[in-house]
């Protein structure tokens, strides 16, 4: 279910592409024709190889990697991918920062590095943030090559040809049906606000606009949320919803290009290490 444009006002065009924009490029990629499984091969490949490889050479080449599928044959735009990793990259440097910066623990003068009140940064430390850092951001890179190329619709189908339960599919399912209700309210109301001058108005004014609009988001989500569930229940929804699915190729030149990527990452690894 995707969220539905009309072509209203630039404004409204503008929002909805930033907000959606990870949606279309998964819809719009030529990768979207590919195989679900083929992707998660390649992509869990990727994670695999940045979790156990050491961080240098081997996360600079799983993101380098990701990197290359991503931008080349996937054609996701670097500005789509750069907000898909936003969010990712702060919690990874956020964490990385934790482990270099001590607190109140002693460190060696011939590591110390900084020192500030009980804050302390050592080379340990420093290297082991490095090492949380790379393996994380190549980490999330491989993740994106599954997420920016493939519709969550098509990921609930593949699922279910795993033999997941349908439950946890029927769970995820209707959260992203619902994350689309609430995406949709938020935009209109927000739209609503702005074509008012409500961004022109004082901080009280804006203030109480904020509460105003948080307070009619709640109440229109649980209203076309009710909707949701009622029309499921017109077409006769009682534990599953199955669809149908498309029936895709299977391409040799892809597994085979994969397995190759992975072998020569690890083939470089072996050699930077082993000569080291």
């Amino acid at each position: 279910m995707r969220l539905a444009r009309s072509a209203p006002s630039t404004t409204r065009r503008q929002t909805e592409v930033h907000l959606t924009s990870v949606d279309d490029a998964a819809w719009a990629s030529p990768w979207r024709r590919r195989r679900v499984g083929e992707k998660a091969l390649l992509s869990l490949g990727l994670v695999l190889t940045a979790l156990l490889a050491p961080t240098w050479p081997g996360t600079v080449l799983v993101g380098l990697a990701a990197l290359a599928a991503i931008l080349g044959p996937a054609r996701i735009r670097p500005a789509v991918l750069a907000g898909v990793m936003a969010a990712p990259s702060a919690f990874i440097l956020v964490g990385a920062a934790s482990v270099a910066v001590g607190v109140g623990s002693p460190v060696a003068e011939s590591h110390l590095l900084w020192r500030w009140g009980p804050f302390s940064l050592g080379r340990d430390g420093l290297l082991r943030a490095a090492g949380l850092l790379g393996h994380g951001i190549a980490g999330a890179l491989a993740l994106m090559v599954l997420a920016t190329t493939t519709p969550m619709v098509d990921l609930i189908t593949w699922g279910r040809r795993w033999r997941i339960p349908d439950p946890l599919l029927e769970v995820a399912a209707l959260t992203y049906r619902l994350l689309w209700v609430l995406l949709a309210t938020t935009v209109g109301i927000r739209q609503a606000q702005a074509a008012r001058l409500g961004d022109a108005a004082p901080l009280r004014r804006r203030m109480e606009a904020a509460g105003n609009a948080v307070g009619a988001v709640l109440v229109r989500s649980w209203n076309q949320a009710r909707r949701l569930e009622e029309g499921l229940a017109g077409r006769g929804y009682e534990s599953s919803l199955t669809t149908l699915s498309v029936q895709r190729p299977a391409s040799p030149r892809f597994l085979l290009a994969t397995a190759a990527a992975l072998a020569t990452i690890w083939a470089l690894v072996w050699a930077v290490v082993g000569h080291g």
